[in-house]
């Protein structure tokens, strides 16, 4: 696709004339194909930089949200219930949204959970567009840091790209789900997509416990690592860019253990380069005789697991036996161990253990037809 071919077939939207005329547009439609650009790669705290959507009326918006005051007219149509709301992967696009502009959402419908239903085997946007349109998509821009302004032409096309396909795609996929008698068992999972909530944002005091290794750690390194673990999210806060990028958790590890008394001894370990040195050299070293000052960290609390995620001996021979049939009753069928009966589902029949159909159909998960399909099966396993 050429620029100019690109440029006929959305609006570039990041003025406030622009916005108002775009959201009439999307207002008006009944189905939106909507994606996001986020920095995540780039920045402390992540943000929603771009929003893409396309709509069965032919328009289509590239509307970048850092130049407009909000995308408050967007409430409306992403929690009507009546209108479709496509997404690819839609748990990353729905928690970005509802964290940046506290959006609802009612009527998704996500391609990539419908080619899972399905069986297919690929289930990114490029390979089912190839697939289907015989289109192959650019994936030059993964890594783009999208909340850098200002974008290139090319950053700008490409992101039309993530919505260009997906009124078309839904289409087809929509087919193919009441051709395979799945479209309830796909209902149930979009309407578990649009509750999804995001992650809560914030320096966790205790998350340097998980890193892989910190376990093997002496008591006085894991100190260490405590105050290494916390001077890189203060610098990654100062610097707004991702801790990773600050500071490798590998990299703390072998500082943890090689106890730096000065900078000098800093650029003999793997990982510390000259550069992050001198950036945060005295830091290092001074989280370092904290540690040792302090000997051994307070251990983590621990975490306290929910009951209803927990099974007991019983339970677990229960799920074991329907995790069995599910995986013999997709061989004979030819439908897939998703479309029988998902993970989530399994666990909680185990759990509740359901005595009837009508109490198998109330199952999250489980609905109408899977009770009708499956139910005298899973109630004799549940028992």
């Amino acid at each position: 696709m050429s620029d100019r071919d690109a440029a006929d077939e959305f609006l570039y939207v990041d003025r406030h004339d622009q916005w108002r005329a775009a959201a009439d547009r999307i207002c008006s439609a009944d189905v939106l194909a909507v994606d996001t650009e986020a920095n995540s790669m780039h920045a402390y705290v992540e943000q929603v930089c771009l929003v893409q959507i396309a709509t069965e009326l032919d328009d289509a918006f590239v509307i970048d949200p850092l130049a407009l005051d909000d995308l408050d007219d967007l409430a409306e149509p992403l929690a009507h219930p009546d209108v479709v709301t496509i997404f690819h992967g839609a748990d990353f696009d729905v928690t970005s949204l509802r964290r940046d502009f506290g959006f609802e959402f009612a009527g998704i419908f996500d391609t990539m959970v419908a080619a899972q239903l399905l069986g297919d085997e690929k289930l990114s946007l490029r390979d089912l567009v190839e697939r289907f349109f015989g289109v192959t998509l650019e994936k030059a821009h993964t890594r783009a840091d999208w909340g850098k302004r200002p974008l290139t032409r090319d950053q700008i096309d490409y992101s039309y790209l993530d919505v260009k396909y997906l009124v078309e795609l839904w289409r087809v996929q929509l087919e193919r789900l009441e051709d395979a008698d799945l479209l309830e068992e796909a209902e149930i999972e979009f309407e578990r997509l649009a509750l999804r909530e995001p992650a809560e944002r914030g320096f966790d005091p205790h998350g340097w416990a998980r890193i892989k290794g910190a376990k093997e750690l002496a008591p006085e390194e894991k100190a260490i690592l405590v105050e290494l673990y916390a001077v890189r999210d203060r610098l990654g806060q100062k610097l707004n860019r991702p801790v990773f990028k600050v500071l490798g958790n590998d990299t703390m590890l072998r500082i943890a253990r090689a106890r730096p008394s000065h900078r000098g001894q800093l650029t003999d370990i793997k990982g510390v380069s000259s550069f992050v040195v001198g950036r945060m050299g005295k830091d290092m070293v001074n989280a370092v005789a904290r540690g040792l000052e302090q000997g051994e960290p307070a251990k983590p609390p621990p975490r306290r697991p929910d009951p209803r995620r927990r099974l007991d001996y019983g339970s677990q021979k229960r799920l074991g036996r329907i995790r069995d049939w599910r995986n013999v009753a997709s061989e004979k069928s030819g439908v897939t161990t998703m479309a029988i009966l998902p993970n989530y589902a399994m666990f909680e029949i185990a759990r509740l253990r359901p005595d009837s159909l009508a109490e198998l159909e109330q199952v999250p998960g489980v609905g109408r037809r899977r009770m009708e399909k499956w139910g005298d099966a899973i109630l004799g396993l549940a028992l």
